[in-house]
């Protein structure tokens, strides 16, 4: 999956076997992309062993954590995925910026392969279903949905289905500059933690558990949106494919584990659609639209949510698509 090539670059055809081999840069990225979670995990381990973490380590963690983590899930995904809300060019590219720190890839190729996932929800063609293809068996499956995708070949003419964000000078701006700001998400958590240690092996520490962990951590939250929330969890909601809500994916990927609800409304801003379903990101959207930072916000309407209820009566065709309603800033 060359998912690390920027838009720019990725050649002037809709064919994908049209698009430039990959550069050796962009290929190490491909397999860091890959491998750093598994790596993060263990240099962490090894740490500990070395150097207990400190309350400094554990704080720049969380903090970057959810830097990334929100830029993932508000900037990446329901925003310029799903256009859930509008935003002005600052808020647009703060959180496009904060998304790319999380080292998934840059935004517009991000973009293209999930809207190629709801295109194809579990079907032939889905880049990451664990159903898809069934010869290789549940745990097969699993394995291919949460990681062994991203060294498949990449699904065929993506780039029709990013247009839109191709033809915005921002987006295309921070999809270009994506080594600038995986860069700038090592560099913060080194220099906090130099500041405030004063030394390059306390340094050194904060980086480990803010860099390494928090991405090792992240990269397995939003892959087990892609493979535990499409075989294990409840649904609320007819969707026309496998897709779960799972709460404990739901609390490491800040909301996007309620992926059944997703599924059912996609351009919906808030994936937690019922009381106990805490939704982060959600919170955070919600909190703009009060500051009058973002607006259009688009929240499903009772009526949709009660035609696509699983326990309600009516017969509602799942592959259509639902009503979500903006919200006004008032």
């Amino acid at each position: 999956m060359n998912f690390s090539t920027p838009y720019d670059q990725w050649g002037g055809h809709e064919d994908a076997a049209s698009h430039p081999a990959p550069s050796r840069l962009q290929t190490l990225m491909m397999w860091a992309t890959v491998l750093l979670p598994f790596v993060g995990l263990a240099i962490g381990f090894v740490w500990l062993f070395h150097q207990p973490a400190g309350l400094v380590d554990f704080a720049v963690c969380v903090l970057m954590y959810s830097i990334a983590g929100f830029g993932i899930t508000i900037g990446y995904h329901r925003m310029a995925t799903h256009r859930s809300f509008a935003a002005n060019p600052i808020v647009r590219g703060f959180w496009m910026i904060a998304g790319s720190t999380g080292f998934q890839g840059p935004i517009i190729s991000w973009v293209a392969v999930h809207r190629r996932h709801h295109q194809q929800s579990d079907r032939e063609g889905d880049p990451h279903s664990p159903h898809a293809n069934r010869a290789e068996g549940m745990l097969g499956g699993l394995w291919h949905a949460h990681t062994a995708w991203l060294i498949r070949p990449e699904p065929a003419d993506l780039r029709r289905s990013v247009k839109d964000l191709a033809a915005d000078p921002l987006t295309r701006f921070v999809d270009r500059t994506y080594l600038l700001w995986v860069f700038l998400g090592a560099a913060l958590p080194f220099t906090i933690g130099w500041l405030v240690k004063g030394s390059v092996t306390g340094a050194l520490a904060t980086l480990v558990w803010g860099f390494f962990v928090r991405i090792a951590v992240m990269q397995h939250a939003t892959w087990s949106v892609n493979s535990i929330c499409h075989m294990f969890g409840y649904r609320s909601y007819r969707a026309n494919d496998e897709s779960r809500n799972n709460p404990l994916v739901a609390f490491f990927s800040l909301g996007e584990g309620w992926h059944n609800n997703h599924h059912a409304f996609p351009t919906s801003a808030r994936h937690g659609l019922a009381w106990y379903e805490i939704d982060f990101s959600y919170a955070i959207i919600w909190t703009m639209r009060k500051l009058r930072l973002i607006r259009d916000v688009r929240i499903p309407s009772e009526s949709d949510l009660a035609m696509r209820k699983v326990s309600a009566s009516v017969t509602v065709d799942a592959t259509s698509e639902p009503v979500v309603r903006a919200k006004s800033a008032a």
